[in-house]
């Protein structure tokens, strides 16, 4: 059995949900597609224009056109992560979300996981958690695709206590929820 004793700071959370609604690796993969089919009709309309003649007559309008359009393609490559911030910041800083900071006691073992803060005695077997997820500084244990058990690894008072929560995670966890991630990949 492994117990711990922590409370999230605003950091952690803005990294949870940066990580689920921008960084997960089936994330990045489905904006690049989306962004590659933007492009691509992007690249339709450009050729229509181009073979019907229009930019012989309308060049400076034709060509502020075809710049907005690029730029509405590409911008959100390099917005959205800081929007996803702003978004968790606001989250964080909204008193009715007190809760997600609550100091926290959780307990691990083979029967599951056992979270307890002063409003909530909460308890999931291994069975409800569909997908794990590590980072260099946290554990996500996904109870649904974006609510998870948030555990950072500074908490473990140890190697040997973060090496027996890895044992619990491997022994109790199952196969799908240890590689979900990936199958999310080909999505």
């Amino acid at each position: 059995m492994v117990s711990l004793h922590y409370k999230l700071t605003k950091e952690d959370y803005v990294n949870f949900y940066t990580y689920v609604m921008w960084d997960a690796g089936y994330l990045r993969k489905k904006r690049a597609k989306n962004i590659l089919k933007q492009l691509a009709i992007v690249s339709v309309f450009i050729g229509v224009l181009y073979f019907s003649g229009v930019f012989r007559y309308l060049s400076s309008i034709t060509l502020t056109i075809i710049l907005l359009m690029f730029a509405t393609s590409v911008i959100p490559l390099f917005t959205g992560r800081s929007s996803s911030n702003k978004e968790a910041v606001q989250i964080a800083d909204d008193p009715d979300n007190h809760a997600i900071f609550a100091d926290t006691k959780l307990q691990s073992g083979d029967d599951g996981v056992q979270i307890k803060t002063s409003d909530a005695e909460i308890k999931y077997t291994w069975k409800a958690i569909i997908k794990k997820t590590e980072t260099d500084a946290y554990y996500f244990l996904f109870i649904n695709t974006i609510q998870a058990i948030i555990i950072p690894k500074r908490v473990f008072g140890n190697n040997d206590e973060k090496a027996e929560f890895k044992k619990l995670l491997l022994r109790n966890l199952s196969l799908e929820a240890e590689i979900k991630d990936e199958m999310h990949a080909g999505e």
